[in-house]
């Protein structure tokens, strides 16, 4: 990968990912018809969503010498899964709207290509007609990348239920600590036999989601009383890290938790730990998709007449859910300048394989350093939205 120094920078002012909140839990299932990824009929839950491809990849049999096509536009995560499987990871083009490139899909098929990972960027779902219709020709497992598109539907058609396979990353669109997603209504997965998370990464995963949550002034009152019980997690925290200091044992958590990158290959065959998994099953669905399309909307009013910037997309479709809101930026030397500030901002596929330049994917190298993403997750609050709205418009104008 290209990878820089990289910079220290603040922790962000207001929160990047969803933060457990009281508006945050439904105890009843009203709203469990809310189409997303978790429509296929079959599905497990997993640590992360690069372990959804690993376990995609290894329950499609895809193994050495294969070829796995993989969008320009990535990263890492997306990468390790197929070196994993010693499989050899082919990059296809895509176009500067981050659709889909057919053309090329077409030109990159071998006879050893065994798969292609399609990734719905931001929340935008792709047309996959196309390279449906050119995988079930060819033979080629078809894996659609969730990661940026939890929840949605295009033209009716829940995310996610199109291709043999599809993976989600729970952490992007829940206040959980862990967790991701292999779904599918082609394939049973019966077969994939998961370990139990151990009790030090199940202790860490409810401690984290409170943490973050008071971190962030969320629970008001009941924040302090929490306060104390994090209090406790101290102490047996360290006593846990004690008792492990002499051992040479896995890592405590997977790093898809911790900000990391890579794949953790004793993570791959484990599931979501049970307090992530109880926020995932409880949270309120129709106030996620919902909260989500409105502050994406907010940002979108707020952000639209910039002059040296533009939404990367249009008003948002009727059944898309974003991820984030994505802004392409003309000078990106604002990204600094806003991190430094404590905006919560990041950019996906800053870092790309060392493959990719200009003549592979002119598009790819585009995005990769001119498009910032700001967060529009269901637990920002009106004032967290507006602070970083006026903290954006001064840095880009």
């Amino acid at each position: 990968m290209q990878q820089n120094n990289r910079i220290s920078y603040p922790s962000p002012a207001i929160p990047l990912a969803p933060v457990l909140s009281e508006k945050s839990i439904k105890l009843s299932h009203t709203s469990r018809d809310v189409k997303s990824i978790l429509s296929n009929s079959e599905q497990i839950h997993v640590t992360s969503g690069r372990a959804g491809i690993a376990l995609a990849l290894e329950h499609a049999g895809i193994t050495e010498k294969d070829e796995v096509l993989i969008p320009a536009y990535h990263c890492e995560s997306m990468i390790s899964p197929v070196l994993w499987r010693v499989a050899t990871p082919v990059f296809y083009q895509i176009n500067a709207d981050t659709s889909i490139n057919d053309d090329d899909i077409i030109g990159k098929i071998t006879s050893s290509t065994k798969a292609i990972i399609v990734t719905h960027y931001f929340g935008r779902i792709q047309n996959l007609c196309n390279v449906k219709k050119l995988c079930d020709e060819n033979n080629i497992i078809l894996i659609e990348d969730c990661a940026h598109a939890f929840f949605g539907s295009k033209n009716g058609v829940p995310v996610g239920t199109v291709g043999d396979y599809s993976i989600a990353s729970s952490m992007k669109f829940f206040p959980c600590f862990d967790g991701g997603v292999l779904a599918s209504s082609k394939h049973s997965l019966n077969t994939i036999n998961l370990e139990s998370q151990p009790a030090s990464l199940q202790l860490k995963s409810f401690f984290n989601i409170v943490e973050r949550a008071i971190n962030y002034g969320r629970f008001g009152f009941l924040g302090k009383l929490l306060k104390a019980i994090l209090k406790v997690k101290e102490l047996t925290w360290n006593s846990i890290k004690r008792l492990r200091k002499s051992s040479v044992s896995t890592a405590i958590s997977p790093s898809s938790s911790e900000g990391g990158y890579g794949l953790d290959q004793n993570w791959i065959h484990k599931n979501t730990s049970t307090p992530s998994l109880m926020t995932i099953k409880k949270s309120d669905y129709k106030r996620i998709t919902s909260k989500r399309r409105a502050n994406y909307e907010k940002l979108y009013t707020a952000l639209e007449g910039l002059e040296n910037a533009h939404p990367l997309f249009d008003a948002l479709d009727k059944e898309c859910v974003p991820l984030v809101f994505p802004l392409f930026v003309n000078s990106p030397e604002a990204f600094d300048t806003l991190k430094r500030q404590g905006v919560p901002i990041w950019r996906f596929g800053e870092f790309l394989d060392e493959q990719i330049n200009q003549e592979l994917c002119p598009n790819s190298m585009t995005l990769s350093s001119h498009v910032f993403q700001f967060p529009c997750h269901q637990e920002l609050t009106s004032k967290e939205l507006d602070w970083m709205i006026e903290k954006i418009i001064h840095a880009i104008k």
